[in-house]
C-alpha cells in the first residue's frame, strides 16, 4: 500500500495545521466569548478538507456550510419524529447524504453532523448555534486562509 497523494511540502501542512488549529481555537474562545457553544466535532474534519485540500470541490464555503445545515436539518428532523436507535441513526445519516448529493453540496465532515444531534438530543436551535454560526466562522477563516496564501505565493 502506497500513499497515492502527492508529497506536500513541510512549510504548507505547518501553515495549514496552523490554520486548523487556530480556527478551532476561535470557535471554542467565541462561544465561550457569547455564552452557547459553536464548536462541534465535525468542525474538526472540516478543518482537514478546507485546510489541507483549500481548492478541492468538497471544500468550498458553500459545501462548507450547506452541507452542515443540510445534515444539521436532517437530524433535527429525525430527532423530532423518531427515536433515537440504531436505525435512527442510519436513516439520518443516509438523508443526510442522500440530500447533500442532491443539492450537490457535499461535505463528507457533515454527515457526522446528524449523528451528533440525535445522540446529544438537540433540537431545533442546534441548527442556528452552533451548525450555521460555526460553519460561517469556519468558512470565514478558511477564506482569509486562502486569501493569505494567494498573497503568499504572488510575492
Amino acid at each position: 500500500m502506497t500513499p497515492t497523494q502527492p508529497r506536500a511540502p513541510w512549510s504548507a501542512i505547518l501553515v495549514a495545521a496552523l490554520g486548523g488549529a487556530l480556527t478551532i481555537t476561535v470557535l471554542s474562545l467565541t462561544g465561550d466569548a457569547v455564552g452557547t457553544p459553536i464548536l462541534i466535532a465535525a468542525f474538526g474534519s472540516s478543518c482537514v478538507l478546507v485546510f489541507l485540500l483549500p481548492d478541492a470541490p468538497l471544500s468550498q464555503p458553500i459545501n462548507v456550510v450547506g452541507g452542515h445545515m443540510v445534515s444539521a436539518l436532517c437530524g433535527v428532523v429525525a430527532h423530532a419524529f423518531l427515536p433515537t436507535a440504531w436505525w435512527s441513526l442510519g436513516l439520518s445519516v443516509g438523508a443526510a447524504m442522500a440530500a447533500m448529493a442532491a443539492l450537490r453540496i457535499i461535505h463528507p465532515p457533515a454527515g457526522g453532523t446528524p449523528i451528533a444531534i440525535l445522540l446529544a438530543h438537540e433540537g431545533w436551535g442546534y441548527l442556528l448555534t452552533p451548525v450555521l454560526a460555526g460553519s460561517l466562522i469556519l468558512t470565514a477563516c478558511a477564506l482569509l486562509y486562502r486569501v493569505l496564501l494567494r498573497a503568499r505565493a504572488a510575492r
